[in-house]
């Protein structure tokens, strides 16, 4: 479930501009909050393994 939301959150943010530059310097715990007060619910870990995966997967 929380991958979802980190997908639905993601998608939501890449609607709007604003949007993405507004998180572009945010920490982990300061974008899971900012997610969190907008309904999207998962954790800074969860946030932290997507992104290890990507990086892992991208080999970057």
């Amino acid at each position: 479930m929380s991958q979802e939301a980190i997908d639905r959150f993601l998608a939501w943010l890449r609607d709007d501009n604003d949007r993405l530059l507004l998180v572009g310097g945010m920490t982990v715990d300061e974008l899971v909050a900012h997610a969190a007060a907008r309904g999207f619910a998962f954790t800074a870990e969860e946030l932290k393994a997507r992104q290890a995966l990507v990086h892992l997967v991208e080999g970057t």
